[in-house]
């Protein structure tokens, strides 16, 4: 038999080998079984959570070669039942598709097949346990912080304006390694980035803004928070968040708090959220040995944020910009939102200034727009339907070359076909079972009419024409409308189509702009000058898709004089 192999490892602390173990477990039992794995159908997610799917790309191909016409392979191996998933509901999910395309799957450390008689209960009862271990896991953890934060301990990573200091194990014991145990760490100040601190605190009560505080900082070379660490590489500089964030950090007055969110993670992304919990359970406590800024001038900085909010309350809440309201129809985004990035010093390109409605919106530099011109200089704007329409303009070239457009009429139709007949499957599947209900609802009926009728055969009687109808509402669905022969399209039509290229893709700019994050690599913008026009010049390139690069895809572009000047 034909097998696929799926594993992966949770998290940057574990070893990459973890993948080869995984996968050395399965080829043995395949080895045993006499079935072959295919090397092209080996799937692994390197440092990704156990919770959520849709971040995970090679689950992803997984799932797609699964529902694949026909099915790549009969068996599906796992070391243990818990790399596919720890959500109980996903792994069901799962084993349903596995079962509706004729497939087994295989957990050879928990001893589960599916499709054995026992299967579904053993496979229920060590999926609940999977998900109720990450339930504990966090359970003890919180309990653990929460002793450390009761003796006076750090429970969180750094903090600007301190300095970690390992706690020694009073009774001098040894970890496994045979180093000095440590209870934990706790905070001292760091005079230099305190005072840091305190002029930030100083300058907002003079009436700077936020933006001008990170621009001064950045022009004295002052070491920003996490410059040390392997994301300050890409920060490269104060912004004024982190300016807001300082100023908004209770901890500087002497005030701790812990417990004020719960983090979990998202069922479905398998992201880590928080959610802001009740300050009944918060846990408080007051720490002057640790305070950097006076109770006066912290006072004086909340009246100042008080203030900004009464004479921006039409703009602002809390000192920071209203989004839309919730259940609002959500804005239009940028077809090319999150790709394109300054040539100059790496930062994405954002919208820096103009109205959605009135269509003037300008792209600029975030680092140059939130940081200053000491961390870059390319101050550059430019519309961003110019952006838009020059990008799509030069893909519209490619997509409407010869080649281009054969691929395409031939792809549509080829669909169309596809469609027609998973259609025509469908119908004949649901009335074979539709035939079947009605047999055994006929024997219901005699059974009833011979006086065999009791709450086993009503509850039999209700569930099976309750199936009926199901069944002739989804008949129905497929015959209306119904399609029998789909007309294929013709390279006319589609040249037609994809004339007005920039109107078609703005439609659902959301998903266009999905569908280029995907495909597109990073799309490098370089700030030119000819004469006294400036303009930036686009490079880009297609992210390994087949797709892309039969379209040609793979040029590079140029925003000629596009008004762009400052």
């Amino acid at each position: 038999m034909r097998c696929g192999v799926y594993t992966r490892f949770s998290s940057d602390h574990q070893h990459p080998a973890s993948l080869d173990d995984q996968q050395l477990v399965c080829q043995r039992y395949a080895n045993h079984q006499g079935w072959r794995i295919l090397a092209e159908h080996v799937y692994s997610d390197a440092a990704l959570s156990g919770m959520g799917v849709q971040n995970r790309p090679a689950y992803q191909r997984l799932l797609a070669a699964l529902v694949s016409t026909p099915t790549p392979f009969e068996v599906l191996l796992v070391d243990d039942l818990s790399r596919l998933s720890r959500d109980a509901a996903e792994i069901l999910r799962l084993v349903r598709v596995l079962q509706e395309m004729g497939l087994k799957l295989i957990s050879v450390a928990d001893g589960i097949e599916t499709g054995t008689k026992l299967s579904k209960l053993a496979l229920s009862v060590k999926a609940i346990i999977n998900e109720v271990y990450l339930d504990d896991l966090r359970d003890r953890t919180l309990r653990g912080l929460q002793g450390r934060f009761a003796r006076g301990l750090h429970t969180g990573g750094r903090i600007y304006g301190y300095r970690s200091v390992p706690v020694p194990d009073p009774a001098g014991r040894l970890d496994a390694a045979g180093r000095p145990l440590t209870l934990g760490t706790q905070l001292n100040v760091d005079p230099d980035e305190a005072h840091i601190v305190r002029q930030i605190f100083t300058w907002f009560i003079q009436g700077l803004g936020l933006r001008t505080i990170a621009d001064r900082l950045n022009t004295q070379t002052i070491p920003f928070p996490a410059q040390s660490t392997q994301r300050g590489r890409k920060r490269k500089g104060w912004a004024k968040s982190a300016v807001r964030v300082i100023l908004k950090n209770e901890k500087y007055r002497g005030r701790w708090v812990w417990g004020r969110r719960l983090f979990f993670k998202d069922p479905l992304t398998g992201r880590r959220r928080a959610r802001l919990r009740p300050s009944t359970d918060w846990h408080v406590a007051e720490h002057a040995d640790l305070r950097i800024v006076s109770a006066d001038l912290w006072a004086s900085v909340e009246a100042r944020f008080q203030k900004l909010e009464v004479i921006y309350a039409p703009r602002h809440a809390h000192g920071r910009l209203n989004g839309r309201h919730r259940g609002s129809p959500s804005r239009r985004s940028a077809l090319f939102s999150g790709l394109l990035t300054c040539q100059v010093c790496g930062a994405g390109l954002v919208v820096v200034s103009g109205n959605l409605q009135r269509q003037n919106r300008r792209y600029g530099c975030s680092f140059h727009h939130n940081k200053g011109p000491q961390v870059c200089g390319n101050g550059l704007t430019v519309k961003v339907t110019t952006v838009e329409r020059r990008l799509v303009d030069a893909i519209r070239a490619q997509v409407l070359s010869p080649a281009a457009l054969s691929y395409l009429v031939q792809t549509v139709n080829k669909r169309l076909q596809a469609l027609s007949t998973e259609q025509d499957g469908s119908q004949q599947r649901i009335e074979g079972e539709l035939r079947q209900v009605e047999d055994e609802l006929h024997h219901i009926e005699r059974a009833i009419l011979a006086g065999l009728f009791g709450e086993t055969t009503a509850g039999l009687l209700k569930d099976r024409e309750a199936r009926r109808t199901a069944l002739r509402q989804q008949l129905e669905g497929l015959q209306h409308p119904r399609v029998s022969t789909p007309h294929p399209v013709t390279l006319s039509t589609v040249r037609t189509r994809l004339e007005d290229l920039y109107g078609l893709l703005s439609g659902d700019s959301v998903q266009v702009n999905a569908f280029f994050r995907e495909h597109l690599t990073s799309i490098v913008c370089s700030p030119m000058e000819d004469g006294d026009q400036r303009f930036y010049r686009a490079c880009g390139a297609v992210n390994g898709t087949a797709l892309m690069v039969t379209l040609g895809l793979v040029k590079e572009c140029d925003f000629g004089g596009c008004g762009g000047k400052i």
